[in-house]
């Protein structure tokens, strides 16, 4: 699956694209940011956004949980969800 960070224009979005085959690796690539603050990635979720016709995607966000905390943000948005874990 194609995934990419959340950033404020899609084209600085785009530069973060990168091919992952797990939620493992999603939280890996997360955990870079938040460890440096003592945080880490705990849960992925996915909801579904709809078509992204500027770049053709089938587009989830990806949704993140940090250790400790009970409510979910963007982290990014991907082209398609792991089984059973979509919303």
């Amino acid at each position: 699956m194609k995934y990419r960070d959340h950033r404020g224009r899609l084209s600085d979005s785009m530069k973060t694209v990168q091919e992952v085959s797990t939620i493992e690796e999603i939280k890996q690539h997360l955990n870079v940011f938040y460890n440096q603050f003592g945080k880490s990635v705990e849960e992925i979720k996915f909801k579904y956004a709809g078509m992204d016709s500027r770049i053709n995607w089938d587009t989830y966000y990806v949704l993140q949980r940090l250790e400790g905390e009970t409510d979910f943000t963007v982290a990014g948005m991907s082209d398609s969800f792991f089984n059973g874990i979509n919303l």
